[in-house]
């Protein structure tokens, strides 16, 4: 989910290596995705149920549109340094447990400098807009097709828990009738994730390229100010739930990456209006999908 910005140059691109990444991470998807298509997490689940045939189609929806939009988000990137012609990789698809989401994400790895705070900026925002405007009606459409559930007494298990945007619609839709969401919103779900993920102001991340790019006075302030806030929000979770925040690791992550930027040819050039406002758009991006509590146990 982080690209790196700051890599030796290479050759010829490896295809075979792109290529068997995005197969393996269809796999993984594919299997967590016959489970979330109901709603839940199964932290519990056996390779056996993992690879049952009755239950995978239902992760193949999934697993599409998961990398539908987790490519749209690294295209996104890419298209945007050939335009300012820096030289780039296509993505890095990333398998994860199959157990949970089935992957890490993706990435592209940029192999030179910056030119320009401009550049920065549209190569950072070009990602999460894109990722962004393909999950949101994949949302949408995921949420109105969900099924209604009878109001129970007994306990669910480990659910999706919904950002801004998911609750706004499911009221919309269904008022406070609880809902089992299928392999669409499942989908649009991670990828929602993965872009708020990226679009925290720290270090290297999407959010915090763009940050640099406005103000690399504000990208330090706001890198410790995030990462300070996010470990309350940890312990709080920790707490209150009596178990590890979900965002833990991502925590650890964020302590590393701190307030790193990347290499710029030239810092002196400012960004402008019309970018300085496409910084309040990512910002509403960031609100609409953050997930406070993103695993819910009921």
């Amino acid at each position: 989910m982080n690209d790196s910005y700051a890599a030796p140059r290479g050759d010829r691109p490896r295809l075979w290596l792109h290529a068997g990444l995005l197969i393996a991470t269809f796999l993984t998807a594919t299997m967590a995705g016959s489970w979330i298509w109901e709603g839940t997490l199964d932290l519990d689940a056996s390779w056996s149920a993992l690879v049952d045939v009755s239950r995978l189609a239902h992760g193949v929806p999934y697993a599409a549109l998961l990398l539908l939009i987790l490519g749209a988000h690294e295209m996104g990137h890419y298209f945007a340094c050939r335009y300012y012609g820096v030289p780039a990789t296509l993505p890095f698809f990333i398998p994860g447990p199959p157990m949970l989401i089935g992957t890490l994400g993706a990435v592209i790895r940029i192999r030179g400098a910056i030119p320009s705070r401009k550049a920065l900026f549209d190569i950072a925002a070009a990602g999460p807009i894109a990722g962004f405007l393909v999950a949101l009606p994949l949302l949408i459409l995921g949420v109105a097709n969900a099924t209604v559930l009878k109001v129970t007494n007994e306990p669910q298990g480990l659910a999706l828990g919904p950002p801004l945007a998911s609750w706004f619609f499911e009221h919309l839709f269904h008022g406070d009738a609880p809902l089992q969401v299928g392999s669409v919103y499942g989908a649009a779900w991670v990828g929602l994730l993965v872009t708020s993920m990226n679009l925290f102001p720290v270090g290297q991340l999407d959010g915090g390229h763009a940050l640099f790019a406005m103000s690399p006075k504000a990208h330090r302030i706001a890198s410790f100010a995030t990462i300070g806030a996010l470990a309350i929000l940890v312990v709080a979770q920790s707490i209150v739930h009596r178990t590890p925040s979900a965002y833990s690791l991502w925590l650890v992550i964020l302590l590393g990456l701190r307030d790193r930027h990347p290499r710029l040819i030239d810092e002196s050039d400012p960004l402008g209006p019309g970018r300085l406002a496409l910084v309040f758009a990512l910002g509403v991006i960031f609100v609409l999908t953050f997930i406070p509590s993103p695993l819910l146990l009921d």
